[in-house]
């Protein structure tokens, strides 16, 4: 099987994160094409691509197109292994977590749209935004209930790579995460993919000034 995937600036796309970050953990090989977002004829590349929304990620197989990350996801997990826990309870509540993420969040990422090198910038935390982060919090301080280990379900996998891009969110806004969630957080923002991904955000020389938040002064 062959694969090409088509992701946005390393920097500020957070589901061209995850998809990177799956195909890193399903350590299969895969070629990359970067498309520059937010320009005139974004769109219209990814979908000449196969990418039929016009947006990243999408993953090229020999079978087709796949332009969802759970969709990627769970094509992954078709034929690779430590995507999903085995286990089937904790397979329902992991694929209950990045169901969460996937469809809400909205004023977390709203408020704190995705910067990987952006430091110290300031966001306005409202109620919303705060319930989000409580939320976030609260199912990174259940790492290590459902097995041993530092990662949501045991081993690293697709639950933890949803919540990535979040931690990167933290960093970037300067959001404290509870003491029990800290643990977690700092071993997300630990992991060699991350890192990976990370230094590769900063090499580019791309700017999307609406995802360049003030940064504080004091």
């Amino acid at each position: 099987m062959s694969y090409t995937l088509i992701i946005g600036n390393k920097n500020y796309s957070s589901w061209s994160m995850r998809a990177w970050l799956l195909m890193r953990l399903a350590g299969v090989a895969f070629d990359e094409v970067v498309i520059p977002l937010y320009r005139d004829g974004s769109q219209t590349a990814v979908k000449d691509l196969g990418g039929e929304t016009g947006l990243v990620p999408v993953l090229i197989s020999d079978a087709g197109p796949i332009w969802d990350t759970l969709a990627i996801t769970e094509t992954l997990h078709e034929t690779c292994s430590g995507i999903w826990p085995a286990d089937p309870a904790r397979r329902a509540r992991a694929r209950s977590y990045a169901g969460e993420v996937h469809s809400g969040f909205n004023a977390l990422r709203d408020a704190m749209p995705v910067n990987t090198r952006g430091r110290n910038r300031q966001p306005e935390i409202n109620a919303p935004v705060k319930a989000d982060i409580d939320r976030v919090c609260d199912i990174w301080a259940t790492a290590g209930q459902y097995a041993e280990g530092p990662w949501l379900f045991g081993e690293f996998g697709a639950a933890d790579i949803m919540f990535a891009p979040v931690a990167s969110r933290f960093q970037t806004y300067g959001i404290v995460p509870t003491e029990e969630a800290k643990p977690y957080y700092d071993a997300l923002l630990s992991h060699l993919y991350i890192k990976e991904w990370f230094a590769l955000g900063e090499s580019e020389t791309d700017t999307i000034p609406m995802f360049e938040l003030t940064a504080r002064t004091c």
